[in-house]
């Protein structure tokens, strides 16, 4: 009986134990199931949150690009619509995902290049346009300065090249653009045109520039300097002045004339008063009344000379203190002798524009005598309005070799003369010259 009953509990012992350990397998079991799930919930949040976002300018700031999944439930904590997404920087962000707040980095950054396009430029060497003048289409989404790679100074070199022209934004962001340019540079010498002679006094002043025309096709203003390193302002004489016009750009043409200076007169009247003589007979007398223009320089100096011939009658004597005194008394007495019409004539010439000097008899025998050289066609050319009682009519436009024995001079004190004749083709009653074929 005592061995059936241990027997018994035995059994009932046993059974309760394996039931027990059951439960605790069980009970384990489902601990490690929760524990694992747990563990995957917990790398699910944390997988599928960017912790730092990096984007473009101008990129929209959305949920997505901070979660890779999204649930119910999911959101930006943070109000990115405060944030500009025009200008870099860097934001803390918190995102609400699986119901856990969590904290990203957001960095906006610009590594955009900006974009252009080159304009040609055709220029002139003096004209460096501002660099932002040598791109268009200029794009970028901040601010782009334009500045030239290498420094741009008047003048440029002349030519055809590039220029590298470069776009920068504030975020050290570059762009070269190499631009065409085709440069003229200025290569040639101004135009000048001096006297063949200029006047003056020993111990005066003279007006050197008087006549002297400069121009120049890109300098508005060229220079232009007088040597008078081989005058010797003391002594009356013949001298070569030398006058050189250079231009901005350092382009330079000499020419020389006749420096004629002479003793000083004792009397002489201011030359505006002179041609005021002078144009009222030249425009009114001489020319009838028809304008200048109508007229070659032929036809302005032949009817001068045959104007002085016919109005001023010869008596033989003249006030010679100066030309200027001379010609006045010309102009109003219509009397004197070669020294008045030479006067005469010389200030109608000047006022006409036509180039003149003043020829002196020598040497000197019986008397001295007066006459004009006058320059027409780039030829100078003798001429004399004087009456002479063994000649009939006057001088006018004769070569050297074509003078009487009244006009015997120095060649060395006046401006080489034309060679060749024209006396066959001038017309003394028409007061015209025939033109050459030639």
């Amino acid at each position: 009986m005592r061995s059936i009953k241990g027997q018994m509990t035995a059994g009932k012992k046993l059974g309760f134990s394996t039931v027990n350990a059951l439960l605790l397998v069980v009970a384990v079991l489902f601990v490690a199931a929760d524990a694992l799930y747990g563990f995957m919930y917990y790398g699910k949040v944390r997988d599928c949150l960017n912790e730092h976002v990096v984007i473009e300018t101008g990129t929209d700031v959305t949920l997505g690009l901070f979660v890779s999944e999204q649930v119910p439930g999911t959101c930006l904590v943070t109000d990115v619509s405060l944030i500009d997404n025009m200008v870099p920087g860097s934001y803390g962000i918190k995102v609400k995902t699986f119901g856990v707040i969590r904290d990203a980095v957001l960095d906006i950054v610009d590594t955009t290049a900006p974009t252009g396009t080159a304009v040609p430029q055709v220029i002139f060497q003096d004209d460096v346009p501002e660099a932002c003048d040598t791109v268009t289409d200029v794009y970028d989404l901040a601010a782009v300065t334009v500045a030239y790679v290498n420094p741009m100074e008047a003048p440029l070199e002349g030519g055809f090249y590039e220029v590298p022209v470069k776009l920068s934004d504030p975020y050290g962001n570059e762009t070269v653009i190499n631009v065409p340019f085709e440069v003229t540079a200025d290569t040639t010498a101004p135009s000048l045109t001096v006297p063949e002679c200029v006047y003056a006094y020993v111990g005066g002043t003279a007006s050197y520039l008087e006549g002297v025309e400069v121009t120049d096709d890109f300098d508005p203003e060229p220079s232009v300097q007088v040597d008078l390193s081989q005058v010797d302002n003391e002594t009356a004489g013949v001298y070569t002045i030398t006058y050189t016009a250079t231009d901005a750009h350092g382009n330079s043409v000499s020419k020389t004339a006749d420096l004629i200076l002479e003793v000083m007169p004792t009397a002489f009247l201011e030359r505006s008063e002179v041609y005021g003589y002078a144009a009222d007979v030249l425009y009114n007398q001489v020319l009838g009344g028809e304008p200048i223009e109508s007229f070659t320089d032929v036809e302005v100096a032949f009817r001068i000379f045959e104007w002085a011939h016919r109005n001023i009658g010869y008596t033989g004597t003249s006030d010679k203190s100066d030309w200027t005194i001379a010609a006045v008394d010309g102009f109003d007495t219509h009397t004197g002798d070669c020294y008045t019409y030479y006067a005469v004539c010389r200030a109608m010439l000047d006022v006409a524009g036509i180039e003149n000097v003043r020829v002196e008899r020598y040497p000197i025998t019986s008397s001295p005598h007066y006459w004009n050289l006058i320059k027409i066609d780039g030829q100078w050319y003798h001429c004399d309005a004087c009456s002479f009682m063994d000649v009939s009519g006057y001088v006018f436009m004769q070569i050297d070799s074509e003078l009487d024995h009244h006009h015997e001079f120095n060649g060395a004190t006046v401006p080489p003369r034309a060679s060749v004749s024209v006396q066959d083709r001038l017309d003394f009653t028409n007061l015209t010259m025939e033109d050459t074929d030639e």
